[in-house]
């Protein structure tokens, strides 16, 4: 895809474990495989109003996001309802917003403001069924005003760099929302279905992984003022214990004795494993 935001998502999540192998989750990455293949239009759609080919769009994230909404401001979106379920919503950053509906208009004089007028939000909603257009025919959807869902939706950021005329090169950010009902929906259009397998092979691959035990053959106690004076090739007496605990990181697993079996030293595991009481 090419086109991107860089609006900070306060409340967006990175990778939830929990999701992996979950429908939301598959859906994700179909989205962020389409919007890869369909964002030079934006790109295009942009070049054009700003008659400029310094235009690009990346994308920045798409993420899973929690049941908050992305916008606190809904007067500020634009929000396409898809006639099965769902919301899109979508938010430009105002400079450009405001800076492409000048172009677009033919203003006279250029806006210095960032409140945003009625002709500036017709031209995010053209924005809007623009992107729309990547996850569904224009048909499926029509303009909404009410909110939209709430729980767990996708949020897509997009970087849109430009060249303005007199502040030079600029980063614009593009918000692209689907909400819970919409993901629903493509959840129910792609015929989903939770892989099964996932906690098969995720536990097959653990068994197999390999891990490091960390054996404690001695231990001993020096005052601070003598441990301030060793130096290098000082030689400190030990004595093996007569236990020995065996972790794994800081988790003891047991203990276990040193003894010698063919002229090297051998760990004997004692019968009982550690209790963790």
């Amino acid at each position: 895809m090419a086109s991107e935001h860089s609006l900070t998502l306060e409340h967006a999540q990175s990778l939830n474990i929990e999701l992996l192998g979950k429908p939301i989750h598959r859906v994700k990455n179909k989205l962020e495989d389409e919007f890869r293949r369909s964002s030079h239009s934006l790109r295009q759609t942009i070049q054009s109003w700003l008659n400029s080919s310094d235009v690009d769009v990346t994308i920045q994230a798409i993420t899973i996001n929690s049941d908050r909404h992305q916008f606190q401001d809904f007067e500020s979106i634009s929000a396409l309802q898809h006639e099965a379920c769902g919301h899109l919503s979508v938010h430009l950053s105002s400079p450009l917003l405001i800076h492409l509906a000048d172009q677009f208009y033919g203003a006279s004089i250029e806006r210095t403001t960032d409140e945003r007028s009625a002709s500036d939000l017709r031209l995010q909603e053209r924005i809007a069924k623009l992107i729309s257009t990547w996850i569904a025919p224009m048909e499926h959807w029509h303009s909404s005003a009410t909110i939209p869902h709430q729980g767990m939706g996708i949020v897509a950021t997009l970087a849109i760099t430009y060249r303005h005329p007199t502040s030079g090169n600029m980063t614009a950010n593009l918000t692209i929302q689907l909400d819970s009902g919409l993901v629903q929906t493509l959840v129910d259009e792609l015929a989903l279905t939770p892989n099964p397998h996932i906690a098969n092979d995720f536990q097959h691959a653990l068994q197999s992984t390999p891990v490091r035990l960390n054996v404690q053959l001695s231990q001993t106690q020096l005052p601070l003022t003598q441990v301030l004076r060793l130096q290098p090739d000082d030689i400190l007496p030990i004595n093996l214990l007569t236990s020995v605990p065996v972790h794994i990181g800081k988790e003891r697993l047991f203990s276990g004795r040193v003894a010698e079996q063919d002229g090297q030293l051998v760990l004997i595991l004692n019968n009982e494993k550690e209790s963790n009481s």
